[in-house]
């Protein structure tokens, strides 16, 4: 089983690249895997853009803005995840794509606490998924928990068969916590974080959702007038918050800004 895990990230790579060639706007990325069920915020999967810094074609040495700006998407997808049947990996994946969709337009599918909106649902829906009918939007993540219908399932039945069989491993809490019995609020893409699509979350005492009470550190993104602003470090760690103006990932502020 030398191979398991790049055959895992192979067939998560195949799903993706399914999914851009119905719908080009999605950007290509950087797919990993992982547990996203160590930690108190456990999710199903996330889409960060802007995480891996790409090679420069032309040689010349990039400026950090330039890295920032350039860099690709990462799809995490964790080991939970993969116990699941195929139709729900690929909701996931579909869930995700979304998050892309958003990203590759400059919407704002997510506001800075990781809740979805009516613009994610849009993009959702395009790519297959739809918010079940008389549902109420969940109090912290919003409208996250989009399904696959029957219809998108049948589009992508051989992938679906085709991530079931590169089950070679996975990990196991999974299933217990798709079944509801995690602890914390029922809801992974989200829902533990942003893109986890599915889970549970457990909130803290922090304003911004944190769990790490009262302790603040200070973040900033690339623009030229940035504006810090105090966030909890659990929230932070849980999915990336952007800049609506630069679109680049916020991070913690130098203490040499200071």
């Amino acid at each position: 089983m030398t191979n398991t895990g790049s055959q895992i990230i192979k067939a998560i790579e195949m799903a993706w690249r399914t999914i851009q060639r119905k719908h080009p706007e999605i950007p290509t990325v950087v797919a990993v895997t992982g547990s996203g069920f160590h930690g108190k915020n456990p999710k199903w999967a996330h889409f960060w853009p802007g995480r891996w810094l790409t090679d420069n074609e032309e040689g010349k040495t990039p400026t950090v803005v330039d890295e920032l700006l350039s860099g690709a998407p990462e799809l995490f997808v964790s080991g939970e995840l993969l116990g699941l049947p195929g139709r729900r990996i690929m909701q996931t994946l579909l869930h995700e794509a979304a998050h892309g969709l958003n990203c590759a337009r400059k919407e704002h599918g997510t506001n800075i606490n990781g809740r979805h909106n009516r613009v994610f649902v849009k993009a959702a829906n395009e790519l297959g998924l739809i918010w079940p009918e008389g549902k109420e939007p969940h109090k912290s993540i919003g409208f996250s928990q989009v399904e696959i219908t029957d219809e998108t399932a049948k589009k992508y039945e051989k992938i679906i068969e085709k991530l079931e069989a590169a089950r070679l491993a996975y990990l196991a809490d999974g299933r217990r916590f798709e079944n509801g019995q995690g602890i914390g609020t029922k809801g992974n893409g989200g829902d533990g974080g942003e893109g986890g699509d599915g889970g549970t979350q457990k909130r803290g005492r922090g304003s911004r959702g944190g769990s790490r009470g009262g302790k603040r550190i200070y973040v900033t993104c690339i623009c030229a007038t940035a504006d810090p602003f105090p966030i909890t470090p659990g929230r932070l760690e849980r999915a990336p918050i952007l800049c609506g103006n630069c679109m680049t990932p916020f991070r913690p502020r130098d203490e040499d800004d200071d």
